[in-house]
């Protein structure tokens, strides 16, 4: 189902006339009012939208400034967008002669003829008085557009001769100062005419060209240095994707699923212990075989049993004294504790208030 656009309304050729201010017999700019005329034009077809946006454009007697102008109405604008046109005049006005309403209708009308593709918008003409600069500040700080558009001569020069040229170029200042985006058109004549002399530039090179002929930094004898991806197998890197993030072990196929049935097969295949004759015969008759013991195990047997610990005599000797010692010396404490307990025995005996013996 085809549905019908704002432009292809019954009276899309016609632009309406809203309402206009002119402030410039007053002399003062407010926060909110600067010194200009301002006209405010509305296609037919346009409605404010919730996503409408605001572009502003720099427009004066200039070739670059139109064609600025005509870039942002064929590229950006589209249905229901709003353009803030913005001329300065920077010789002060009489306040006698309205010479310049008739400019800004002018102008007004050459910018509504530039709408080609007959565009649904909004045109708001400021005819400002004062210095450039400021002026586009101080409309910038007012409408809060989404892009400043400007025009440029095309001229790219670079060194002392490009500051001194470009010293007071209005674009250069836009580009270091402006609050919001800003696009700069150059001229197609320019632009045409820089991209055939690069085309024609026998000295210059694509950077498929420079490759060529050419030892790549990796493949040069300092590519030690770089750490290159290893050659890894698609399992391999599966396996290492799965351990690093985590994921079961049915996402890694170098964990092969478990078969019951050769489990099984392998368990039943195990060699059994083979049992002797003699070892069967001993166990029917009701006894216990003898537990065989491997080589190594006799060796080491037989080993340990001629190892004996071989002790010197002084050792010997001296360790008697010692235990001697020690023996005598608690008999010594036994005896003097038997006379410290008769002592006291003999106390208590004795009748209280007895008297001294003689």
């Amino acid at each position: 189902m085809e549905t019908e656009t704002l432009t292809e309304s019954p009276r899309s050729q016609r632009f309406e006339s809203h309402v206009a201010f002119d402030n410039i017999p007053l002399g003062e700019s407010t926060e909110y009012n600067p010194i200009s005329f301002t006209l405010n034009h509305r296609h037919a077809g346009f409605q404010f939208r919730r996503r409408h946006r605001t572009f502003m454009v720099g427009v004066d007697d200039n070739s670059y400034s139109d064609h600025a102008l005509q870039w942002l109405l064929d590229e950006l604008v589209d249905d229901g967008d709003e353009i803030v046109c913005v001329r300065v005049i920077e010789t002060q006005v009489r306040l006698t002669n309205k010479q310049y309403q008739e400019d800004a209708k002018t102008l007004m009308s050459s910018i509504q003829v530039k709408n080609t593709q007959n565009r649904a918008i909004s045109l708001v003409l400021e005819f400002a008085v004062g210095k450039l600069h400021n002026t586009f500040q101080h409309l910038i700080k007012i409408y809060q557009p989404s892009m400043l558009v400007v025009g440029t001569k095309g001229r790219s020069l670079d060194g002392v001769q490009g500051f001194l040229v470009n010293r007071s170029s209005f674009s250069k200042y836009c580009l270091q100062y402006s609050p919001v985006p800003v696009v700069v058109v150059r001229p197609n004549e320019k632009r045409e005419k820089k991209k055939s002399k690069r085309a024609h530039d026998p000295s210059r090179q694509s950077y498929a060209h420079m490759l060529l002929g050419q030892l790549h930094e990796a493949d040069s004898e300092n590519s030690s240095m770089y750490e290159l991806e290893p050659n890894l197998t698609a399992d391999e890197e599966a396996h290492r994707v799965a351990v690093a993030v985590g994921l079961p072990a049915a996402y890694d196929p170098t964990i092969k699923p478990i078969d019951p049935v050769t489990l099984l097969k392998s368990y039943n295949r195990r060699q059994q212990p083979e049992v002797s004759k003699e070892t069967l015969e001993i166990v029917n008759k009701g006894g216990l075989p003898a537990e065989k013991k491997s080589p190594d195990r006799e060796e080491s047997d037989s080993d340990s049993e001629g190892e004996f610990e071989a002790t010197p005599g002084d050792e010997i000797l001296r360790k008697q004294r010692l235990h001697n010692m020690e023996l005598n010396e608690g008999a010594a404490l036994r005896a003097e504790g038997r006379k410290l307990s008769s002592g006291s025995a003999d106390s208590d005996e004795d009748p209280p208030g007895g008297g001294a013996k003689t």
